[in-house]
């Protein structure tokens, strides 16, 4: 094999490493919250650095559910809940009727 075949084998295992170190701390470094809002304050900041409006579905290391959203305007919420329909129908193969 030359060098330039081993080389995608290298980058696989340094992500492989990397993916590895980030997973084991966040388990290692998990904080605790007293209270779901708090979760939730803290998720919708980190999150809305990176997205103007979001929703977020999912359970926590302890099973439990937890849901929010993030949108500054009533139009950002709308829009949010048009593609989370749009999302479930395509999902389940519903066709609202009068849509093609």
């Amino acid at each position: 094999m030359s060098e330039k075949d081993d080389k995608p084998l290298d980058e696989d295992a340094e992500i492989y490493e990397l993916i590895k170190h980030a997973l084991s701390d966040n388990i290692t470094n998990q904080k605790e919250f007293k209270k779901r809002s708090e979760l939730k304050s803290v998720l919708r900041g980190i999150i809305s650095e990176y997205l103007d409006s979001f929703i977020v579905i999912g359970y926590d290391f302890d099973g439990k559910e937890i849901e929010f959203e993030g949108a500054r305007s009533a139009q950002q919420r709308d829009a949010l809940d048009t593609l989370f329909l749009r999302y479930f129908c395509y999902k389940t193969g519903y066709k609202p009727p009068n849509h093609e």
